[in-house]
């Protein structure tokens, strides 16, 4: 079950880590999001949302591989992911089709993940 876990792990990585693309080529973020940028103010925000999101996609890469940190790694993810869904929500009006995707992504993601770390966590208690 660890290894599923850790091969759940590593998806969910790489999923938080693709956005970390747009701090180096701000030109794809209309189209990755469907939004304009309005001036360097909203860029350096958006940029420097996709260098946080490097750091949770490469930390959770980073447990998957080396067996560490399942538990931080995991959590900091599902906080990504989760907050992203919740304010998606609580906002709930003129979000584009763009930010949908995004938002349905994170949805399946966390629930694979919170799917893996429980079944995970259950077997490896099982086994003590």
């Amino acid at each position: 079950m660890e290894l599923i876990y850790r091969v759940i792990l590593f998806a969910a990585g790489i999923i938080n880590l693709l956005p970390a693309v747009l701090a180096f080529f701000p030109g794809k973020i209309p189209n990755s999001y469907g939004i304009e940028l309005p001036d360097a103010n909203y860029e350096l925000l958006l940029r420097h949302r996709a260098v946080l999101f490097g750091i949770i996609g490469g930390l959770m890469m980073f447990s998957a591989v080396t067996k560490k940190f399942y538990e931080i790694a995991t959590v900091f993810g599902l906080i990504s992911m989760t907050s992203f869904i919740l304010l998606y929500f609580l906002i709930g009006k003129d979000i584009n089709s763009e930010l949908r995707k995004v938002m349905l992504i994170d949805m399946i993601a966390a629930a694979i993940l919170l799917i893996g770390c429980i079944a995970f966590l259950l077997t490896s208690n099982s086994n003590r």
